[in-house]
């Protein structure tokens, strides 16, 4: 059996740019990862994929990021006798922006890679990435850093320095939000391409360690959008100020909200406070550290069979 770690991701910022004449959105990122994870275990199987998951409500065929990242990496091998039995044992909220599904599949790429005995370049992840998106592409690096997605190429930059310590307090509401997609249709150009100035001024806070200044620019250029769920997220917001949350924040795309306290005591009178008022209330808090995917071994050329 082989195991691996898919971690939640939060976006410190996001920042959309106007719509290019090809229809996408580019749009730049600083993203960190959270101390909760999915856990995948790997075992041998022939021939096909086979996901088995403790949540009912996430899928497990072709609409899963696992078997999705899968079927590529063995049409890529070109082995069709290659298989798997993969079972996820889900922590990470599902459909509440902090990238569970893709996250799932990067390490799900990491796991088959180790179980099938195959190495593939990093010029392979770009490729992948193409089908499964940004939060695949990072969640392949992991750890603080800028992304930038300009259609669907997408490139990482590592932030050389460490957030302060923040606790965390995730409420994720019992209303679930339409697609991504959807969100994007929804979007409003006069509105694009305003927060250049706080992707910056959060990249030189955290380059300077100043935790005023990282909570000053946090942003997310979704919760400018006037959509029907806005209402929602102000009165979450407003829940987790009034029990003294320095900031808070939408992860990602919606519909959760993250608070950001000073000390885990706080942090932790709110979550007791808030507990039973949604659909999950719980702590959480930035990794320091880099992903295990730093250590992913990657061949210098074309994916490779290794098996002896």
């Amino acid at each position: 059996m082989i195991v691996e770690t898919a971690l939640a991701k939060l976006d410190l910022a996001i920042h959309i740019n106007p719509r290019k004449k090809d229809g996408l959105y580019p749009v730049d990122y600083v993203d960190c990862q959270l101390d909760i994870g999915d856990k995948l275990s790997f075992f041998p199987k022939q021939s096909d994929i086979e996901i088995v998951c403790n949540n009912p409500d996430v899928p497990v065929n072709l609409d899963n990021f696992i078997y999705k990242a899968a079927v590529i990496l063995k049409k890529t091998a070109g082995n069709k006798n290659l298989g798997a039995k993969i079972v996820l044992e889900k922590q990470i909220p599902v459909k509440a922006g902090f990238g569970g599904g893709p996250a799932d599949g990067a390490a799900a790429v990491r796991g088959l890679c180790r179980l099938w005995r195959i190495k593939f370049s990093k010029g392979q992840i770009q490729t992948i990435s193409k089908s499964l998106g940004k939060d695949f592409f990072y969640s392949m690096y992991g750890g603080l850093g800028e992304v930038g997605s300009r259609g669907k190429d997408y490139k990482f930059r590592k932030i050389d320095a460490s957030l302060p310590k923040f606790h965390l307090v995730v409420l994720v509401p019992k209303r679930q939000k339409p697609s991504t997609g959807w969100i994007y249709e929804h979007l409003k150009a006069e509105k694009l391409g305003k927060s250049r100035g706080l992707l910056k001024g959060l990249i030189e806070a955290i380059a300077a360690g100043d935790r005023a200044q990282i909570l000053a620019n946090l942003h997310n250029d979704f919760e400018d959008m006037d959509f029907q769920f806005s209402s929602q997220i102000d009165r979450m917001k407003r829940d987790l100020a009034g029990l003294g949350a320095g900031r808070s924040l939408m992860a990602g795309a919606g519909l959760a909200v993250v608070g950001f306290f000073d000390t885990k005591a706080r942090a932790d009178r709110a979550r007791k406070a808030l507990s039973g008022k949604y659909q999950e209330v719980y702590l959480t808090k930035p990794l320091e550290h880099r992903h295990s995917g730093e250590s992913l071994d990657f061949a210098q050329g074309k994916l490779r069979d290794t098996r002896i």
